[in-house]
């Protein structure tokens, strides 16, 4: 009886243990939210008088970096590319090259380390040393503006050169800058820990991140003078494209029998030669030449002059094909005193209005036509909110060559006052200018300085508006020129879009200052 308790005492005690040594889920616990901490750094936070070849960060837990190498901001920058290596919870960088004495080096480690297990990013961590004595003190900040575009590219840095002159010269092509700052998402910048001195002040769209300006295929902006930095200096600048020397891209034979000169950059005037026995229209279009000639020979040649670059090209009439006239509305949206405009792809030299019919609620309208080289142009009485039809039978328009439309169905509308809203804009400014309304990145109005500040009959919706100053009222944008000082024509954006309600007329103070 003894020896079965005895084994039956065994036999529970046995499976209790078992349970209590048998694995269990873990019970969980709160989510790790925290960033990695730095322990300790060799050389220390703020530490003066070290020229480290090698810096060691200690860090309270392990890590993992983060494309470090891209990461990495080194102000001044080192030509080359220091080695990075980690170990345990400690992050190595060697540095392959001398530092400059009496300078003060600051490692911004961006968004390139995070904790092993869940990722949380060390954000907003620099490093800073000096090699001199003292910690430099002095900055600079301020915002960077895009014109005519209101549009920042992602790699865009600002920069400054210690310099005693403005002379122009190969400095931002050849030679990284002595300081260097990024953009935040507003397109503010800030440069620390800056040696009190004279400075050029640049930014420019670093495309391949050599910290070097590649001239037209970056964007660039700069400051019309030498920057004094005795203290906190602030300096917005504009960013613009500066114009390329005028290249001839390609020449092509296309459709609707048009010769195509595609260049490098918009092209605003340009005379044609030819033959004085060949007639032609011709059309620019942004970047490009548009000609339609009147050829009677297999070829004949023709010459094309923007100021003092000359481009010529045979054009063998075999090549120039000829198709169907295209035709389409310039806005769907018809004001009130507004004509309708229906723009061609091809010269029009000849219209059938009796095969032009024009329509409201399938009741027939009258209306008088005219056209010009590329626009068909129709009157007609119309006012209140209606819908209308536009039929353009087979064969209406003509083009050169005898081309001649499809049949094409053309639907547009017009809208009652009540519908509608106005815009009046104040401005204080003793600037030439002018102000464009804009949807979507196109400019649906412009005004002058001269004229009243208002645009009427607008759709009820959101809008864009931007100040173009017109130093050289010359009434378009004018872009800079980084060797001859000159800065690009500065472009204002208001603060906000602006949101439009029918039968409402807002007004607006467009303060430069803001």
């Amino acid at each position: 009886m003894a020896a079965l308790k005895y084994l039956l005492f065994t036999f529970i005690s046995t499976c209790f243990l078992w349970q209590c040594a048998s694995m269990q889920s873990p019970s969980g616990g709160e989510k790790d939210i925290l960033a990695p901490t730095v322990l300790r750094s060799n050389p220390a936070q703020g530490e003066t008088n070290v020229r480290p070849i090698t810096i060691e960060i200690q860090f309270d837990e392990y890590f993992k970096l983060q494309n470090l190498q891209s990461e990495l901001l080194i102000s001044p920058p080192l030509e080359t590319k220091p080695l990075i290596s980690q170990k345990g919870k400690n992050l190595f960088i060697e540095i392959l090259e001398d530092l400059k004495d009496d300078h003060t080096y600051t490692f911004n480690f961006g968004n390139g380390i995070a904790d092993f297990h869940e990722g949380n990013l060390l954000k907003d961590f620099c490093l800073v040393f000096s090699t001199g004595n003292h910690l430099d003190s002095m900055s600079i900040a301020g915002k960077l503006n895009s014109c005519p575009a209101n549009f920042l590219p992602e790699n865009s840095i600002v920069a400054i050169y210690g310099k005693d002159s403005l002379r122009k010269d190969s400095t931002i092509y050849l030679q990284k800058p002595d300081y260097f700052g990024l953009l935040n998402e507003k397109g503010e910048y800030k440069i620390e820990h800056i040696r009190a001195g004279n400075y050029e002040l640049i930014a420019f769209e670093d495309v391949n991140k050599n910290y070097l300006y590649d001239g037209a295929t970056e964007q660039i902006a700069f400051c019309d003078s030498l920057i004094n930095i005795t203290d906190s200096t602030v300096v917005d600048l504009w960013l613009f494209s500066e114009k390329e020397e005028l290249k001839l891209l390609d020449v092509l034979a296309n459709e609707n029998g048009r010769i195509h000169w595609v260049y490098n950059q918009k092209i605003d005037s340009i005379k044609i030669h030819t033959n004085p026995k060949i007639e032609f229209y011709s059309k620019l279009k942004k970047d490009s030449l548009l000609v339609w000639p009147s050829y009677s020979s297999d070829s004949f040649y023709v010459w094309t002059e923007i100021d003092s670059h000359l481009d010529s090209v045979l054009v063998k009439t075999d090549t120039l094909e000829t198709t169907k006239l295209n035709v389409s509305l310039k806005n769907t949206f018809l004001k009130s005193k507004s004509n309708l405009i229906i723009q061609a792809d091809a010269p029009i030299i000849a219209i059938d209005t009796a095969k032009i019919k024009l329509f409201s609620d399938s009741i027939p309208l009258e209306y008088s036509a005219r056209y010009s080289h590329f626009e068909l142009i129709l009157d007609f009485a119309h006012e209140g909110a209606k819908d209308y039809n536009l039929i353009i039978n087979d064969g209406a328009i003509t083009s050169t060559y005898n081309n001649k439309n499809d049949s094409t169905k053309l639907r547009f509308h017009t809208k009652s006052s009540p519908q509608l809203a106005s815009l009046n804009i104040n401005v204080k400014t003793t600037k030439n200018y002018y102000i464009e309304l804009m949807k979507d990145d196109k400019v649906l109005g412009r005004l002058y300085r001269d004229e009243e500040l208002k645009f009427t009959e607008l759709l009820a919706t959101k809008y864009k508006l931007r100040l173009i100053v017109d130093e050289n009222q010359d009434r378009e944008w004018t872009p800079g020129n980084y060797f001859q000082n000159r800065l690009p024509e500065k472009v204002f954006y208001y603060s906000e879009e602006i949101n439009l309600r029918a039968n409402w007329e807002m007004e607006i103070d467009f303060n430069l200052a803001d």
